[in-house]
């Protein structure tokens, strides 16, 4: 029984099938430069706001945008820091995706295009997930301030929406 040979199975699954890094389109250099922009842009915001801020902020917020914690004002900068972190972990995780072989992912015919496209999602991923985490600061800011409600009840539909719909793009059609 040829077909059921598992070392050909085995070593199917662990070839030393080589992936060249994609270029960079102006697409990915316009979600990059975007990308930093906005942690650049948090950063700055922040920094102009902290000495304005009261001792206390608003640090949850419900499922309608309603402000439900306070804390210390220093906590403020938890969110660029996890945006920091995003920027600092995710191009590792590029870089490091050939290392990590999952058997589905080397299954595939074309694995070079879904590599590309793992890497192109990575970086819409982050982008999105910067001006997420940048408007949830200004919205902080704005409630500490007195001169807002919260966050807008449509943001987190909205924000799921961004992040998901590309996943299961990715998931459904690259082939």
């Amino acid at each position: 029984m040829k077909w059921l040979n598992l070392s050909t199975l085995q070593n199917k699954l662990v070839s030393d099938q080589q992936f060249t890094w994609p270029e960079m389109t102006p697409q990915d250099w316009l979600m990059e430069v975007v990308s930093v922009v906005g942690l650049v842009s948090m950063l700055a915001f922040i920094v102009y706001y902290f000495p304005k801020l009261p001792g206390m902020i608003p640090v949850q917020y419900n499922a309608e945008g309603i402000p439900r914690g306070l804390g210390s004002r220093y906590q403020i900068w938890i969110i660029p820091a996890i945006t920091l972190f995003i920027h600092l972990i995710l191009p590792l995780k590029e870089r490091l995706s050939p290392l990590i072989r999952s058997s589905r992912f080397l299954k595939r015919v074309n694995t070079q295009t879904q590599f590309n496209s793992r890497v192109r999602l990575i970086r819409y991923n982050k982008m999105i997930i910067t001006w997420g985490l940048f408007y949830i600061s200004a919205s902080t800011v704005r409630v500490a301030l007195h001169a807002g409600q919260g966050v807008a009840d449509w943001f987190p539909w909205v924000f799921l929406t961004l992040l998901i719909l590309p996943l299961l793009y990715y998931r459904l059609f690259v082939k």
